[in-house]
């Protein structure tokens, strides 16, 4: 056999190879997943405890006096995700930020998910179900020159901050510089590892905060900010196996989860 017809053989089998071995990796099960609607206190849970997700806001060095706050609004809802007549508009509703700085610059204030409420709030990641490929959510702006990013940590403990887009308007990542609700979505880069070669193989990554920034050159007394229905995209696809059930997060815990 030629050398070049060997080592094409070889490059091949080296293929295939490849490709049981990253079998796992591929995507056969997209599923979407709402992680929070804001329709009112107590609507949604933490998916490992089942705890109620609090949010709690706090702004950076020139904050007014008392501010920010937040409020849930009933009665409020984006049309172009629910229509202008929702069968249940009385049950619908969104999170509010009221916000205030006492100067310009680049001042933060961050939407923080946690458990419990006042001085016994606890910040807490929420974990976001399978391998994440989206993040959408709305946002309501006052055309102010704001932006939001939106902060996670993988199952390494490391940080990644990212910034979502417009459908409509990819070249401005991070702006909520617009009049009324727009849907906004991060496409989850590949860099973040969400899977590993062991069993469990899912690297679960968790939500820590959304922070919005002030532009320095933009006006910052009195300003308001609603959010509105988190959701992601993931792949739920797990390879079955001789013994799968004993990865099962339910049965990890049950066997292990009181510690004796």
């Amino acid at each position: 056999m030629k050398r070049g017809s060997l080592l094409s053989v070889l490059l091949i089998l080296l293929m295939l190879c490849s490709g049981v071995l990253g079998a796992d990796d591929i995507t056969l099960r997209l599923e979407d997943n709402i992680i929070e609607t804001w329709d009112g206190a107590d609507s949604a849970y933490f998916s490992d405890t089942g705890e109620p997700i609090s949010w709690q806001v706090r702004g950076s060095k020139f904050s007014a006096e008392g501010l920010p706050r937040t409020a849930y609004v009933m009665n409020e809802w984006p049309d172009d995700l629910f229509g202008r007549a929702p069968e249940d508009p009385e049950g619908l509703g969104v999170i509010g930020i009221k916000g205030a700085f006492d100067r310009q610059g680049y001042n933060q204030i961050e939407l923080i998910p946690g458990t419990g409420s006042g001085d016994d709030f606890v910040a807490k990641a929420v974990p976001l179900p399978g391998r994440v490929r989206m993040v959408d959510f709305w946002v309501w702006g006052a055309n102010y020159d704001f932006y939001v990013e939106v902060h996670f940590i993988d199952f390494q403990g490391m940080a990644h901050v990212l910034q979502p887009v417009r459908i409509e308007e990819r070249r401005e990542a991070g702006s909520i510089k617009f009049v009324g609700w727009k849907n906004m979505i991060i496409d989850m880069p590949n860099y973040i590892k969400q899977a590993v070669n062991y069993k469990p193989e899912l690297a679960t990554l968790s939500l820590t905060k959304f922070v919005f920034t002030t532009h320095p050159a933009e006006i910052v007394t009195d300003f308001y900010i609603y959010v509105d229905h988190l959701k992601v995209l993931s792949d739920m696809h797990e390879s079955f196996y001789d013994g799968f059930g004993l990865t099962s997060p339910q049965m990890i815990d049950e066997i292990w989860g009181s510690g004796e």
